[in-house]
């Protein structure tokens, strides 16, 4: 399965941060428990992608557990719903400390499962990858843009 690996710098404190996490995905669960966020799918990076994007809804489950001392981590998945033209995804999003103790950094890591079997692979392997690869950049940025905007 191919991997992804993406971080940011968030201006708030680790505490902050994971404060703001919490928050983030209690807000995008709806009466079922079920939490839902439209993720956009930048093309810049694929051929002739022209700097367009396009979003596409997923179903996502997050559950904080406790990885070690020092930080916490969130298990994450996010899986399409409906049709499978999309890859799924599990991981981990973990925050970590910065050298400034009021910047911390959110760290996204996990594998997916592109669509299509044989055909999807082949596709990831062309320029796949550098689409989730960005996908997992605008996450991150929606992540901290949704932290930093809280007081």
């Amino acid at each position: 399965m191919p991997r992804l690996c993406d971080r940011t710098l968030v201006e708030r404190s680790v505490e902050q941060t994971q404060e703001g996490l919490e928050r983030f995905f209690a807000l995008l669960r709806s009466g079922n428990g079920v939490a839902r966020f439209r993720l956009r799918v930048p093309t810049d990076g694929a051929p002739h992608g022209y700097g367009i994007s396009f979003d596409r809804e997923v179903r996502i489950e997050a559950r904080r557990r406790e990885a070690g001392v020092a930080d916490d981590a969130i298990d994450i998945s996010w899986f399409p719903e409906g049709t499978l033209v999309f890859p799924i995804f599990e991981g981990t999003l973990v925050v970590r400390s910065a050298s400034d103790r009021n910047v911390s950094r959110i760290e996204l890591e996990g594998s997916y499962t592109p669509p299509f079997d044989v055909a999807g692979m082949l596709f990831d392997a062309a320029i796949g990858h550098r689409i989730a690869q960005a996908t997992a950049r605008e996450f991150l940025k929606d992540l901290k843009n949704a932290i930093e905007a809280t007081p």
